[in-house]
């Protein structure tokens, strides 16, 4: 007999009841039905594949996106009485060989690994003759062609998915109505119980502010912090960006912590540790800087730049005033801040001539085997090009024609990438070229990508209601004005 939800969520978490939409999960994968839920940021998650886990038994598999973010879910698990562990590049060979053979053993109840492991044929193998009773995918939005954080390892989930007996949870903060479809199409998910909480969040207050100059971002932000309250994060696009803010916050007598992707893994776990205990009041970070972090009383989320994408952009202002206080979301926009966007669209998804012209190269360089090898060093020439895609941030030439199916990692893939963390065995070592790109795939994929773009820019310079804006955007009607936002006061301009 299954324990009653309920009764685990007050013995391990502590609290008395659940948060809207939360047991409607647990109760449906308790059930043995697919899930999919779509909770705002801050709307706990993590909750709903603890408790399945320590419902369930066995082992319960969950596919997130980043170390950080794994390294994190493993310490609230194990906080509420789970047995949790990771499996990623940062490990040592001997330590993934422990966390193996626990979860072989079943001496785990949950593991959490990145999408790429999914796809490393032993591990693969290895985890359908597993105990696996709930099969849980956080940062859902990844799999849509259409999402934010598109990689191509994630759209592959559903294949291992059908090979597990056992109910699929897919999760995420931010999805539209034209993601959620994809999502539960390429997952397969069958006949799944669908929670799609508000997105709005009332205590937020929304405001754009005219950008101008880096300079200018910056004394107008030291501005704004000097009179608000409580901490803050403040956004910049760039590690140049966070590091040229933070100094001038700093010389204005205003401590300031910087964190981005390029500061040493020691560095960045005393920067967040200080931010979440309470001992840094004002962390300048690039998006490295978010999924974890889950600090209810942040009172300030200040982006220098309107990031581009609104997902992007409600999930990281979403960081703010999650103990339901009063907060503040504020965001410099320019006209000629699209450029910043659409030059992220160019590296992201390039243009149909730029993508054939690739293709043709690594076709040549394939010959008559369709395979290259991926190591820098093998062809000097390609240096960069290679170097990009082993770093697997999803950017470049070879990540788009993996995106769209023209060229596909093979054997020699001994850790994976996109996990946002060194490895430190070897990468993938040959690519399979095909002989055919889809370049009708490809060109949906930069116009979809374009879209987003404008629709930042649409939400920067409408003289509607902010609230409704970004509702609207989520597929949600917002039937009133928000009164709290600078299109309907003057407050904030």
């Amino acid at each position: 007999m299954i324990p009653d939800p309920v009764a685990l969520l007050k013995r391990h978490l502590g609290h008395t009841r659940f948060r809207p939409g939360q047991e409607a999960l647990i109760r449906a994968v308790l059930r043995g039905r697919d899930a999919f839920g779509v909770l705002p940021t801050g709307g706990g998650k993590s909750v709903c594949y603890q408790v399945p886990a320590l419902a369930l038994g066995g082992l319960t598999l969950v596919v997130t996106p980043l170390v950080s973010l794994m390294e994190d879910q493993v310490g609230r698990a194990r906080a509420v009485g789970l047995r949790a562990a990771h499996m990623s590049a940062t490990q040592t060979a001997g330590e993934k060989r422990a966390v193996f053979e626990s979860a072989r053993t079943g001496r785990l109840d949950m593991l959490f690994v990145a999408p790429e492991r999914l796809e490393l044929h032993a591990f693969r193998h290895a985890v359908t003759g597993m105990d696996v009773r709930l099969l849980a995918v956080d940062e859902a939005h990844c799999i849509s062609q259409w999402g934010h954080d598109f990689r191509p390892a994630y759209r592959r989930i559903g294949a291992i998915r059908g090979e597990l007996r056992c109910p699929t949870l897919a999760l995420t903060a931010t999805a539209t109505p034209e993601v959620r479809v994809d999502v539960t199409a390429s997952l397969a998910l069958t006949r799944p119980l669908e929670v799609v909480r508000s997105f709005d969040r009332p205590n937020l207050a929304w405001s754009v502010l005219r950008g101008g100059s880096l300079r200018t971002r910056m004394v107008r932000t030291y501005r704004i912090l000097r009179h608000s309250p409580g901490c803050a994060i403040v956004y910049a696009p760039t590690r140049r960006a966070v590091e040229l803010v933070r100094d001038g916050l700093a010389g204005r007598g205003l401590p300031a912590e910087a964190y981005h992707a390029g500061l040493p893994g020691p560095e960045r776990s005393r920067v967040q540790s200080a931010f979440m205990e309470g001992r840094c009041r004002v962390v300048v970070a690039t998006n490295a800087f978010g999924m974890g972090i889950d600090k209810a009383d942040v009172r300030l989320v200040l982006h220098i730049h309107l990031p581009g994408t609104l997902e992007s952009y409600y999930q990281e202002a979403g960081r703010a005033g999650r103990d339901g206080e009063p907060a503040r979301c504020v965001a410099f926009h320019d006209r000629a801040d699209r450029r910043l966007g659409a030059a992220f669209v160019d590296r992201t998804h390039p243009s149909a001539w730029a993508l054939r012209g690739l293709h043709r190269q690594l076709r040549r360089l394939a010959g008559r085997a369709c395979l290259v090898s991926a190591d820098p060093k093998a062809h000097p020439a390609y240096t960069s090009l290679f170097e990009e895609w082993l770093a697997g941030t999803g950017v470049g030439g070879i990540a788009a024609l993996e995106r769209v199916g023209a060229v596909r990692a093979v054997s020699g893939s001994a850790e994976p990438r996109g996990t946002g963390a060194p490895a430190t065995g070897s990468q993938a070592a040959r690519l399979f070229v095909r002989r055919r790109l889809d370049l009708a795939l490809a060109n949906r994929l930069r116009g979809r990508a374009l879209r987003r773009v404008d629709a930042v820019q649409r939400y920067a310079r409408g003289r509607g209601c902010r609230r409704r804006a970004l509702l609207g955007y989520f597929g949600e009607n917002a039937q009133a004005r928000c009164g709290n936002c600078d299109r309907c006061t003057e407050r904030f301009t």
